[in-house]
């Protein structure tokens, strides 16, 4: 077999139709964002429970970040990146869509079921990725872009991580699991899905569109084998196994926080030397990478609660910056570029207030701003592919 690096897709019936499916992934993380986001706006902050924080977390990692990487930028953007026109196995990302879109309107009021539902759909989305990474790419594993390399790690991740949840849920539901036990139990592997896909949409922001080879293609394999793979194994280990929960801390940053670290500095590297103008979706991602740094310092600070909303921050504001370059990839031009700077400075100084208690009702007030942007940007999406269906 001959291998050749390519760009671009080719612009077929099939190519098309790949790009309706990531479509559709990316509204449903669009929907699921702007409920689980809506969860913490100071207005339903007032008497909080339990329940109400679960479906917030599981919602922004689970059925945001999870289906938006995978379902979304896997389909407009992985079959590009590998040099083929479609996903391998496209009935199985359309049959996980259907179980996500389930588990999304489910999840308040079955959370269990909605969390089955998940494990079955992203485990199908996931096995289309890898099956078109090993089957229907056209270039060599070492000519891979760190996006790709990132989504590849990350439904490697779901391999482990979804088997293994929907073992515990099922579990859980005749053992009388409370949602504040799931929750702790799956920190380390929503930690891991979080961070794997966020920091390759970072490098794929960053780096050059004709750029090749460089620091961070260097590296990406490794960091994100040891993120997407390396932290699921060891959890797993932990609920079955005698890994004592006490090093815990020690695997978080041994398998997420030593590799991002690494992957950063690479990136900076290769973005210095090609001098890349900063626009619009690198701000966004220029701001992931210092909620990610803020996340990470205040866990070395003495007394710190274990709290990491800024890191989860940090992975949201990461998938926004590729749903700006998405929009601006399906609609040239009708997005201006200084409302993508604006709404990314917004996010970010939203995302640090809302972490510093002082000063935490701000942050809160400017985030709810920054939802409100998101969707009317969704339905100004909305009206323009409905336009578009139509003259079609």
């Amino acid at each position: 077999m001959t291998y050749q690096a390519v760009d671009t897709a080719p612009d077929t019936a099939s190519a098309r139709s790949s790009c309706r499916v990531g479509t559709s992934f990316i509204l449903l993380a669009l929907f699921a964002g702007l409920l689980g986001g809506s969860l913490a706006l100071p207005i339903l902050q007032t008497h909080p429970t339990s329940g109400q924080a679960f479906c917030h977390g599981i919602l922004m990692t689970f059925f945001v970040m999870c289906p938006a990487a995978l379902g979304g930028f896997g389909q407009w953007l992985l079959p590009a990146a590998l040099g083929t026109d479609r996903t391998v196995l496209r009935g199985l990302t359309l049959a996980g869509f259907g179980f996500l879109s389930a588990g999304v309107v489910l999840l308040p009021i079955l959370p269990f079921v909605a969390m089955l539902l998940w494990s079955a759909g992203i485990l199908a989305v996931a096995t289309d990725v890898i099956t078109t990474c090993l089957e229907g790419r056209t270039c060599r594993f070492r000519d891979m872009a760190p996006l790709a390399w990132s989504l590849l790690a990350t439904a490697c991740s779901v391999v482990l991580v979804a088997p293994v949840l929907a073992a515990v849920v099922t579990r859980g539901m005749m053992d009388g699991l409370t949602t504040d036990a799931l929750i702790a139990t799956l920190h380390l592997p929503e930690m891991a899905l979080m961070l794997t896909p966020a920091l390759g949409l970072v490098a794929s922001a960053l780096l050059s569109r004709s750029a090749r080879g460089g620091a961070s293609w260097t590296v990406a394999p490794y960091v994100f084998g040891v993120m997407g793979i390396g932290g699921p194994l060891f959890w797993m280990d932990g609920l079955y196994g005698s890994l004592a929960s006490e090093v815990g801390a020690s695997l978080m940053l041994v398998t997420q926080i030593v590799p991002s670290v690494v992957l950063i500095g690479a990136l900076c590297r290769d973005v210095w030397q090609q001098k890349r103008d900063l626009d619009g979706t690198a701000l966004w991602a220029i701001g992931s990478i210092l909620l990610f740094a803020a996340g990470w310092l205040s866990d070395a600070l003495p007394g710190h609660s274990g709290d990491h909303t800024a890191v989860a921050f940090g992975g949201i504001m990461a998938l926004c910056g590729g749903f700006y370059a998405w929009v601006e990839r399906l609609l040239p031009g009708r997005i201006p570029s200084l409302l993508s700077r604006v709404h990314a400075g917004l996010m970010l100084v939203g995302a640090f207030c809302s972490i510093v208690p002082v000063v935490m009702i701000y942050g809160e007030i400017l985030m709810g701003v920054s939802l409100l942007v998101f969707g009317l940007v969704g339905l100004f999406l909305l009206r323009e592919t409905g336009r578009a269906r139509v003259s079609a």
